[in-house]
């Protein structure tokens, strides 16, 4: 028990030291200043004496927890984003989060546990790990945190503490000029970029970039357009004029000449200049010729092309005039058109110059406030900085640093700690048992708890002298060579095979320590001779297989070898499980049942062994109408002639608390050995034994059997 508790206990700390994340602790501290009188902190200059207050223990108390506060929490998890979950590095602080995790969820889905928002659940993780207590006799909070990561704790508790110092001096701030030019400032940079965004919404929505250049522009296209179109005008008029006037002239004389000189063509001065001679020609000819005349036709058909050719030339002209016109009057409207849109666009840039004009005076007023308002601000908060640098009462002494060294595991500690508390737990372990444990384990148990005296001690581990190859115990080998020795004739069947029952008393010379507690047996029982016959003797247990059969056998055969005059008796009277008939190789029948029950002497009954002066009786079989054959008194009588045959006669019996034959025959024999074995047998029992046999047997003593020696032998008598 107390090498296994050892064991476990190193291994499991090993496991832990060696399997475990390393944890880091780092340590801030803040002191608690005493703070200024109210009525003059504010007013008095830096270099005045100053009268203070005491700091009370309230006032510490008060700050430990507002660094406790959640509102205070919640600003270190945001400005450090501790909402995402860090990963465990090894695989055993993995496998322990995902079982955690799990049992959660499945909590969760039964109703018994509520899944709180990643933030909460970060500000309560970080409530936990964080340890923050006033030192005691100083102004001093300490502030420590736990973890795995050195940078993220360090990081974590620095947050803490600066975040502390300002919260602190906005609570106990007095509220001012400050916060009215601050909200003031922001009212103006709201209406400034509300303003600003107007403008600009006002530039896109009219495309405008700058509209003094564009009424510039409009104005130099205006002027340029009025002029195209005051001479259009005067060409269509001067065009109009010329045109209408030979219009009329050609419809009222048909005339060539009837064109003016600037309307006529090079192809119309040419058809002019030839049909002049033909028309001279002509009338020469009609002189002397007749109209009917060739000579006169031929002139005449040449004077009547030309004039044909003339007047579709003169149309041509006239209607080249009048496109012209048309072109003059159509380019004269596109003009007038174009002038109206541009005296309209200017008309509007001049009602959106007034709305922009405005637009940048609220823009100009809105910034010119706002710049003042930012400036009374911050003299406002230099002047409070100076204030509350007199006014504030706490302040850091002791920022975090980065640690190098964990605090756990500590492998060489926690392997040495290990070592000495699994030494007590196990030494105080291995008492506690011992003396919880009401069963019996030395001699002295005995000796303390019982009435009875201790006859001798039967060791659990048997060596062989001679070879330590050999087993503890000589029922294979040793036994079978004991077995070839019994006589073969008489009726007496050889049995061979395993068997239950060790003999080391016949071969004694090969268990030395077992011969020593065998004759400190028989050394007792001869010892007690001296006061009362102890011709027969009965061996029982205090409970099943404690080893009462072994007992008796090799206490007879140490009889046999020592005392060689003496004829002994093994008789097997265990009914419930007989084993000294296999023991010895003998027959199971006839036996002690059969002398009883039936007709037989003793002779019949008793089988020799290999030692000449040592007989055994087997537990034969009893007739089936005899329920207790030892309650008969043919056993008396067997018992008397047993006694007169033999020196000694040594009978195995079953255990006495469970066997009411065994607590018969003690009420009939010289002397009763109870065997006990050792961490088995509960001194109750023994007590209870002692009480049944007080008035009606003798109880001569008690072997100890398969006792244990968990230290070395030698150490027992040092102890």
């Amino acid at each position: 028990m107390f090498l296994g508790v050892l064991v476990t206990i190193i291994v499991v700390t090993l496991a832990v030291a060696f399997l475990s994340e390393p944890i880091y602790k780092v340590t801030g501290n803040i002191l608690v200043k005493p703070m200024l009188e109210q009525a003059v902190k504010l007013m008095a200059p830096p270099a005045a004496h100053l009268s203070t207050l005491p700091v009370r223990v309230q006032e510490i108390t008060s700050e430990v927890s507002i660094l406790q506060s959640t509102q205070l929490l919640s600003t270190v998890v945001k400005e450090l984003d501790l909402t995402k979950p860090g990963k465990p590095k090894s695989w055993f602080s993995r496998a322990v989060q995902y079982i955690f995790g799990q049992v959660h969820k499945l909590m969760v889905a039964l109703g018994l546990s509520v899944q709180p928002s990643p933030e909460d659940q970060a500000i309560l993780a970080l409530k936990k790990k964080l340890s923050i207590k006033p030192i005691p006799l100083s102004n001093v909070i300490e502030i420590s945190l736990s973890g795995e990561s050195p940078e993220m704790i360090t990081k974590i508790v620095n947050s803490l503490m600066r975040n502390y110092v300002e919260y602190h001096v906005a609570l106990y701030r007095p509220k001012g000029a400050r916060e009215f030019y601050a909200e003031q400032a922001q009212l103006f940079a709201d209406r400034l970029k509300g303003a600003e965004d107007d403008l600009e919404k006002f530039k896109k929505e009219w495309s405008i970039i700058e509209i003094t250049a564009q009424n510039d522009a409009n104005i130099e296209l205006l002027r340029m357009l009025r002029e195209n179109l005051a001479l259009v005008q005067a060409n269509i008029s001067d065009r109009q004029t010329k045109v209408g006037a030979q219009k009329r002239n050609l419809k009222k004389t048909g005339e060539v000449g009837a064109f003016t000189k600037d309307m006529q063509s090079g192809i119309l001065e040419e058809l002019v200049r030839n049909i002049s001679p033909l028309l001279v020609d002509r009338e020469r000819i009609a002189v002397h010729y007749q109209k009917s005349s060739l000579k006169y036709q031929a002139i005449n058909r040449q004077v009547e092309e030309l004039k044909r050719a003339y007047n579709r030339q003169i149309k041509d002209i006239v209607q080249g005039n009048s496109l012209d016109l048309s072109g003059l009057n159509s380019y004269g409207r596109v003009l007038q058109q174009d002038i109206s849109e541009v005296e309209t666009k200017s008309l509007l840039l001049s009602e959106k110059q007034v709305e922009y004009d405005r637009l940048m005076r609220e823009l100009k007023q809105f910034e010119r406030n706002y710049l003042l308002y930012l400036n009374k601000t911050e003299e406002a908060r230099i002047e409070e900085q100076q204030d509350a640098s007199r006014a504030s009462n706490v302040t850091v002494t002791n920022w975090a640093k980065i640690p190098s060294v964990p605090i756990f595991p500590r492998k060489f500690l926690m392997a040495f700690l290990s070592l000495v508390i699994g030494a007590f737990v196990g030494v105080a372990g291995a008492f506690s048992a011992y003396y919880m444990d009401h069963t019996v384990k030395t001699p002295e148990d005995i000796i303390r708890t019982c009435r009875s005296a201790v006859l001798t001690f039967i060791p659990e581990e048997v060596r062989a002298a001679s070879e330590s190859t050999q087993g503890s115990a000589p029922q294979s080998e040793s036994q079978d060579r004991i077995f070839s020795k019994l006589p073969s004739g008489g009726g007496i069947p050889y049995r061979s095979g395993q068997v239950d029952v060790p003999l080391w008393m016949a071969e004694p010379r090969r268990y030395p320590e077992l011969l020593e507690s065998y004759r400190t047996l028989k050394t007792h029982i001869r010892f007690l001779e001296r006061f009362h016959p102890m011709a027969i003797i009965q061996v029982t247990a205090a409970n099943r297989q404690a080893g009462a059969s072994t007992t008796a056998c090799n206490l007879a055969l140490e009889m046999a070898c020592d005392l060689l005059d003496h004829r002994i008796l093994l008789v097997d009277a265990n009914l419930a499980n007989p084993a000294v008939h296999q023991t010895f190789g003998l027959s199971k029948e006839p036996g002690l049942l059969n002398c009883l029950t039936e007709e037989l002497e003793l002779q019949q009954v008793v089988q020799p062994t290999f030692k000449p002066n040592l007989e055994v009786m087997a537990v034969g079989k009893a007739a089936t109408q005899v329920m207790s054959p030892f309650d008969l008194l043919k056993f008396t009588a067997f018992l008397d002639e047993v006694r007169q045959r033999y020196t000694y006669v040594v009978i195995d019996s079953a255990p006495i608390l469970v066997s009411s034959d065994s607590l018969n025959i003690s009420t009939k024999v010289d002397g009763v050995i109870l065997v006990a074995e050792a961490n088995r047998t509960r001194f109750e029992s023994i007590a209870s034994i002692e009480h049944n046999l007080k008035n009606n047997a003798r109880l001569l003593g008690i072997v100890l059997n398969k006792r244990r020696f968990v230290i070395p032998k030698m150490l027992y008598n040092i102890i």
